[in-house]
C-alpha cells in the first residue's frame, strides 16, 4: 500500500498496493476523471530517489520482467544546508547533489519516483459509509477537512479503503502540507528530472518489504527504518498498513553520543558505530558508549512499539520486526531491540527478490543493503497502480 502522485504537473495523490493481488488498478485523467479497468500496458521503469537528511539514495531497476534487475545504484551526502526539519529550503543545492549523483551514474532523461519524509506526513483511519468508488473520490475531501490539523486547500490529500466492516468502508487518509512535496519537486525539476510518483518512506518500506518476503506477508510484521534523525515504523499484515508512527531516535543519537565524549571527527564517529571488532582503547571506548545508547534505543522502540500496537487496536501481536536504515546495523541493537520486544528480529534484504547482475560488486551492494530499503520499494512503483478493491468496482 503506498501513496502515489501521478505526475508532476497534476499535484493529485492516488494510493496503491503494488503486490495486492487481484482488484483494478486506476489511473488518473488530468487528475479529475478517474477510469476504472484493468492496465495493458508496458510497465515503466522509473528511477528512485530517496532523499534522506543526510543521504540522497539512488536504485534503478528494470521492471519489465517478472524478477526486477538491477540497472544503477548510488549514494550521495545531501548538502547540509539544503533540507531544514523535513523541508527543502535551498533546492538548488540539493539539485546539484542530485545532478552530480546522476552524472556519476550516467543517467538521464528519466522519470522518478520520490519519497516524502514520514514526519511531515498525516495519516488517519476513519469510516465512510459504503458508496462506489467515484462516489468516494468525491466525498473524501469533504470529510477530511473536519479532522486534518492543516487548511484543507494547502495539502496534497489521498486515501486508500482497506476493507470493508459490514455498511461502512476502513479508510486510510494520507495528507501533506503542499510546501513540502512541492519543495522536492522544484529540487528534482531543476536536476533535469520529471516527477512521475510521490510515495511515503513507511509505504515505500512495505513494498520492499512484501517483494522480497511474499511468505510473511500475511503475518504481522513491523517495519523499522531507522534513518539519520529519526525512525520510521509500519505495522503492516496481508498488504494493509496497520499503524505507521514515528520515533525520534536514528543514527545521529549514536554519531554525536561518539563525537562528543570521544572528541572525535564525524567521520571517525560515523565509522565506529558500526565497527564489531578493534582492540585499541578507543574502539573499546567506542564500544562501551555504543552499548549505553543501544541500550536505551531498544527500550525506546520497545517503549514505542507497545504504544503504536495499543492504538491499533489490534488483538493479535507482532510476529516478527524487520530492521533496515544504515544505523540499524549498530553493533548489538537488532538483538537488543529483539531481546526488549520479545520478538523475533532480523534485518531487513531489500534486493531479495531483486537480480543482481554479474556486473556489479556484490560486495558493494550488500554493503549499501540496510540504506536502500525505501528506494528498493520506490524503484518498484508504477504510475496509475491505485488497486481498487473489486467490492467497489
Amino acid at each position: 500500500m503506498c501513496i502515489i502522485l501521478e505526475g508532476a504537473l497534476l499535484f493529485r495523490f492516488t494510493v496503491a498496493a503494488l503486490c495486492a493481488v487481484g482488484g483494478s488498478r486506476t489511473p488518473t485523467n488530468a487528475g479529475k476523471e478517474i477510469v476504472f479497468g484493468k492496465l495493458f500496458k508496458k510497465r515503466e521503469s522509473l528511477l528512485s530517489l530517496d532523499i534522506g537528511g543526510s543521504m540522497i539514495k539512488l536504485i534503478e531497476l528494470n521492471t519489465s520482467g517478472l524478477t526486477p534487475v538491477l540497472v544503477n545504484l548510488g549514494i550521495a551526502p545531501t548538502p547540509a544546508e539544503s533540507i531544514q526539519g523535513n523541508a527543502v529550503i535551498r533546492p538548488e543545492l540539493l539539485a546539484d547533489a542530485i545532478t552530480a549523483l546522476l552524472e556519476e551514474n550516467s543517467i538521464s532523461d528519466k522519470r522518478i519516483a520520490l519519497a516524502m519524509p514520514s514526519p511531515s506526513v498525516f495519516t488517519k483511519r476513519i469510516k465512510m459509509p459504503h458508496m462506489s468508488a467515484e462516489e468516494l473520490a468525491d466525498n473524501i475531501q469533504l470529510e477530511a477537512g473536519s479532522f486534518i490539523p492543516h487548511n484543507i486547500n494547502a495539502v496534497k490529500l489521498d486515501y486508500h479503503v482497506l476493507g470493508e466492516s459490514g455498511k461502512q468502508l476502513d479508510v486510510l487518509v494520507v495528507a501533506v502540507k503542499e510546501e513540502i512535496v512541492d519543495g522536492f519537486i522544484e529540487a528534482v525539476s531543476m536536476a533535469g528530472l520529471e516527477t512521475a510518483v510521490v510515495d511515503v518512506d513507511y509505504f515505500a518500506l512495505q513494498n520492499a518489504f512484501e517483494s522480497g518476503y511474499g511468505d510473511l506477508v500475511d503475518k504481522t510484521v513491523a517495519l523499522i527504518n531507522i534513518g539519520s534523525r529519526y525512525s520510521s515504523i509500519n505495522i503492516c499484515r496481508g498488504g494493509g498498513s496497520l499503524f505507521t508512527g514515528d520515533v525520534s531516535i536514528g543514527g545521529k543519537l549514536f554519531t554525536d553520543a561518539l563525537m562528543e565524549q570521544l572528541s572525535i571527527s564525524h567521520e571517525e564517529a560515523e565509522r565506529l558505530k558500526c565497527a564489531h571488532s578493534g582492540a585499541d582503547e578507543k574502539s573499546q571506548q567506542a564500544r562501551e558508549i555504543v552499548e549505553k545508547n543501544v541500550e536505551y534505543a531498544a527500550s525506546e522502540f520497545n517503549r514505542q512499539l507497545s504504544f503504536f500496537w495499543s492504538a491499533s487496536g489490534a488483538e493479535e501481536g507482532i510476529d516478527k520486526i524487520f530492521l533496515s536504515g544504515g544505523a540499524g546495523q549498530v553493533a548489538g541493537l537488532l538483538e537488543e531491540i529483539s531481546e526488549k520486544t520479545g520478538i523475533s528480529s532480523e534485518h531487513l534484504n531489500p534486493f531479495k527478490s531483486v537480480e543482481i547482475p554479474a556486473g556489479f560488486d556484490k560486495t558493494y551492494v550488500r554493503d549499501l543493503a540496510p540504506l536502500m530499503a525505501v528506494s528498493v520499494g520506490l524503484a518498484l512503483r508504477q504510475p496509475g497502480d491505485k488497486i481498487v478493491p473489486e467490492f467497489m468496482e
